[in-house]
């Protein structure tokens, strides 16, 4: 559940007074802040709150002193019927898990006219929901009536957002609030929906509404494509709005809202008096919702739809016409908001689209940037391997610095009997690699003394030796200061064999894969492909050896997936897939690749395992050649060692919560304790252990154990809700 990284949101209150010049008591006025988090913050999750979610966070903001908690679909009510999203749960359950736990902060949903139907609000009224907020694009306004009299009907308060506020001059805005005030709305939203707004532009919008207006509430609803939420905040306020939304963390569609813990401290700052701890608040965004956030920045996308005024909804059609087309999504996205800021249907991104083309084409203009190549001359002469694994290790400690990434350095032996320094860095999702071939106890010293304490984690080729020695041993006797983690070459080369075939083969199991060469990596390899139902055949020049080798395999799968074959032009007719792993060898001739099937994958482990004929027929013949790229598969062994050094210092372990022992992270625990997901940072009970490594399944014994769940159970809400 999305509670295992955040209990979110949490708004500041109705009745923050607002004191512009302290000395001048009659100035003071009532702000209301509407915490969003939980129904404008699904967007960035797809919709993915679950009600357990819900009821946590929204009693926990309900603790910190929120009294008004938006929740549910990001579209609002009836939204995962009608084809905008699924979201985790059901209106039903959003409204059950709120009203569960609420007990003074009111609870609200959106609802969209054509989205939502009359049943939807007359459902949420039932479970107590005490206001709603209708949205309308400004210049449809009308839609909302009907709604906005039901709604007050049912006892609601009932909010007008005018969303796209823009698309009409702020006089004409003044006119739809007057008509919703009319029939009986309570507040009026002004809405920068696509993040374009300006302070400037913010004043007179709220200023208009409310020279038209009889005392109707005047809100603001903020994003911030342009950097500007907080001080388009401000500037409502500043003008007469009474009521400002905003997000822990800014989270929220496109390029996210207004960010809850800058808005309090400004408006402390200010001489505003929020009521609320803004330490806390801080504390609950990074740990809650921080996680849950991938951007850095502002993405130029999201820029550009703020400075044209495009809504993001219309995003898809963008990005289909520039596919189409050829085009720089952001041309278009400004050419398109010129026609229209309210509708931006696919055909008109289309007919735009093929205009610009056809532009471009008379211009004789290139659509891409031409990016000249840098000649780094150095002027720094031969450098010894010592100084080429400290100048690796130096821009693996920079682009570590730039990314977030984990610098990894690895070290392994040379087949070729010589130390190799490989002159460029890999990047996984989580690391960025530099790596060398060493064959001397010197050359491993010589390495580690230019890493040591530079790099985060030297990562060691476990199954290497030299002179007799285990390279792990050798490397962690002059290790310092970096941390030394074990991975296996013969592993890394299956996996990435493993995965290279899985990715390029559509039905394995109905598969002849043949591995050329009987080692290590190719056994580990030809068992990786049996648990995946393939047909494999073993080649080998000893019969012996290959006989053992296979019987070995099939004995511990438990089947005859795998057979031997000496003869290479037996093995390769019909082959679907042909393997060369035997070290420094050629093995892969023409007359081989001519005997296996058509559209057949060829695959190069070993580097040199095929013949240059060979080569040049597969490539002629339309074959699929491909020469392995062990960076999927090291990069599987880095992530997996990580993880597990992570489960083992962070989740793994014996703790005690609320007087009760608990266990997580696959520490056997004694027969009664409590099972929970984290160590360091419990959020959920996974059971009731049973002593023996498992957890305990019959009911009734579990019922002797329901005093040691709820307190455990109250010892983690403890914990959550000692961050409001």
């Amino acid at each position: 559940m999305i509670i295992h990284y955040m209990s979110s949101l949490y708004m500041f209150i109705k009745g923050l007074h607002i004191i512009k010049n302290p000395t001048k008591m009659n100035n003071m006025r009532d702000i209301t802040i509407l915490e969003c988090t939980l129904r404008d913050g699904s967007y960035a999750i797809d919709y993915q709150f679950t009600a357990e979610d819900t009821a946590i966070i929204a009693a926990g903001l309900e603790d910190a002193g929120f009294r008004f908690i938006e929740i549910g679909h990001g579209l609002g009510l009836n939204a995962s019927n009608a084809g905008e999203g699924v979201a985790a749960a059901t209106d039903e359950e959003y409204l059950k898990a709120a009203s569960s736990v609420l007990k003074k902060a009111k609870f609200g949903m959106f609802f969209i006219p054509g989205i939502g139907r009359e049943e939807d609000l007359k459902m949420a009224a039932d479970y107590g929901m005490e206001f709603v907020r209708i949205g309308t694009n400004a210049p449809e306004a009308d839609k909302a009536e009907k709604y906005i009299k039901l709604a007050k009907k049912l006892g609601m308060t009932v909010s007008s957002n005018l969303m796209k506020s823009y698309a009409l001059s702020p006089e004409g805005l003044a006119e739809k609030a007057k008509l919703v005030e009319e029939w009986g709305a309570d507040i009026v939203y002004i809405v920068d929906s696509a993040g374009g707004m300006l302070p400037k532009d913010i004043k007179e919008y709220v200023e208009a509404v409310k020279a038209k207006t009889k005392g109707v509430e005047i809100g603001l609803h903020a994003h911030n494509n342009l950097s500007l939420a907080v001080a388009n905040t401000l500037a409502a306020i500043e003008a007469g709005a009474t009521m400002v939304d905003s997000c822990l963390q800014g989270i929220g569609r496109s390029a996210g809202n207004t960010q809850t813990e800058i808005l309090v401290l400004v408006l402390e700052k200010l001489g505003y008096n929020t009521g609320i701890d803004s330490i806390k608040v801080m504390d609950l965004g990074k740990k809650l919702v921080n996680p849950l956030i991938h951007r850095t920045g502002v993405d130029p996308i999201d820029v550009t739809s703020g400075y044209a005024m495009f809504h993001s909804k219309f995003l898809k059609n963008v990005y289909k016409a520039a596919n189409k087309y050829g085009l720089d999504p952001r041309e278009l996205i400004i050419e398109s908001s010129k026609r229209s800021v309210v509708n931006v249907p696919e055909e008109l991104v289309m007919s735009i689209a093929e205009e610009l083309k056809e532009k471009e084409k008379r211009k004789k203009e290139e659509a891409e940037i031409a990016i000249r190549e840098i000649d780094f001359e150095t002027g720094e002469g031969v450098l010894t391997a010592g100084e080429k694994v400290k100048k690796i290790a130096s821009e693996l400690f920079s682009l570590s610095k730039k990314t977030g990434k984990r610098s990894i350095f690895s070290v392994s032996t040379s087949n070729k009997g010589q130390e190799v320094v490989f002159p460029f860095i890999r990047m996984n999702s989580i690391s960025v690699i530099g790596n060398c071939e060493v064959n001397t106890v010197r050359q491993v010293n010589e390495v580690i003394e230019a890493i040591d304490g530079i790099v985060d984690v030297i990562l060691v080729d476990a199954d290497k030796r030299i002179g007799g020695k285990n390279l792990l041993q050798i490397v962690s006797e002059f290790v310092k200061r970096s941390e030394v983690i074990s991975y296996k070459d013969t592993d890394a080369w299956a996996v990435a064999a493993g995965a290279l075939i899985s990715q390029s083969v559509r039905n394995i199991p109905k598969s002849k894969i043949v591995i050329f060469g009987c080692n290590n990596p190719s056994i580990k390899l030809a068992q990786r492909l049996s648990e995946m139902g393939a047909r494999v055949t073993l080649w080998d020049e000893n019969p012996d050896r290959l006989n053992k080798v296979v019987k070995s395999l099939n004995l511990i799968k438990d089947d005859d997936l795998i057979d031997g074959e000496i003869d290479k032009i037996r093995a390769s007719t019909n082959a679907d897939v042909m393997i060369g792993f035997d070290i420094n060898r050629p093995v892969i001739s023409k007359k081989m690749l001519e005997k296996m099937n058509q559209n057949g994958l060829v695959i190069d482990a070993s580097i040199g395992s095929i013949l240059p004929e060979g080569v040049q027929y597969a490539i002629n013949s339309g074959l699929k050649v491909y020469r392995l790229d062990m960076r999927a598969g090291l990069s599987g062994e880095i992530i997996t060692a990580l993880e597990t050094k992570e489960l083992i210092e962070n989740v793994a372990g014996k703790g005690e919560i609320n007087g009760v022992t608990v266990v997580a992270g696959g520490f056997i625990g004694k027969r009664g304790d409590v099972v929970v997901d984290s160590i360091s940072n419990p959020i959920r009970i996974v059971g009731i252990a049973n002593g023996i490594g498992g957890i305990i399944k019959d009911v009734e014994e579990l019922k002797r154990h329901e005093e040691s769940i709820k307190r455990v159970k109250s010892g983690i809400a403890m914990r959550n809700i000692s961050l409001i």
